[in-house]
């Protein structure tokens, strides 16, 4: 991967975009950074949040602004493989692949037996998941009633639902009113959701 330099303002301004959003869930405004970074001008704010896009750490969407991947990757962190894509709608298969990621430290309890995938579909919105995240999965088959799992159905789709064991049939539970449970008499958990990135979008402008 290469390796892309910015400058000691830029380093700053983007570590106080992320801590910022670690803490209160959405990115800052040019007002807000103005204050964390004690500057008076949001120009210069403005500039350097340019810069940054321009560098692939940030992403424009009409009048909002998006933190990318990219922006997580930097600092310390952990490099997992990217096995895939995996459905919070209807199953598809995950499929494996050769690519990596770096997630947050803090999203990893066993690095050796942990993964990453990238979610497609909107089953899982109420549990914050959303079409395009990237969730950090730890390989277990021992999932407590309420977890986030990614199910494996008839050996070969692989799903993510919330897991709930009944007395007779196995309840895989989606994060959407709209959507309606899976029932299954058994199936193989590939392990638990400890995890999610996400990029988010503004709910104002800068």
């Amino acid at each position: 991967m290469k390796t892309v330099s910015l400058t000691k303002k830029q380093s700053q301004l983007l570590s106080c975009i992320v801590n910022f959003f670690k803490m209160h869930d959405r990115v800052p405004t040019y007002r807000e950074l103005a204050e964390e970074l004690g500057l008076s001008s949001p120009a210069t704010i403005a500039e350097h949040v340019n810069s940054l896009a321009e560098k692939g750490f940030l992403k424009r969407v009409g009048q909002k602004v998006e933190l990318t991947i990219k922006a997580f990757q930097r600092g310390a962190g952990v490099r997992l493989p990217l096995l895939g894509l995996i459905t919070a709608g209807e199953p598809i298969e995950a499929v494996e692949g050769r690519e990596t990621i770096v997630v947050p430290a803090n999203m990893v309890v066993d690095g050796m037996n942990s993964y990453v995938l990238k979610v497609r579909g909107d089953s899982m919105i109420e549990e914050g998941i959303f079409d395009g995240d990237f969730v950090v999965v730890e390989r277990s088959n021992r999932p407590h009633d309420g977890d986030v799992v990614v199910a494996l159905l008839d050996n070969t789709y692989a799903t993510l639902k919330k897991f709930y064991r009944e007395k007779t049939r196995i309840r895989l539970q989606p994060a959407n009113k709209r959507l309606k449970p899976i029932f299954v008499k058994d199936c193989i958990i590939q392990g638990i959701v400890r995890g999610v990135i996400r990029t988010f979008r503004t709910q104002g402008t800068y």
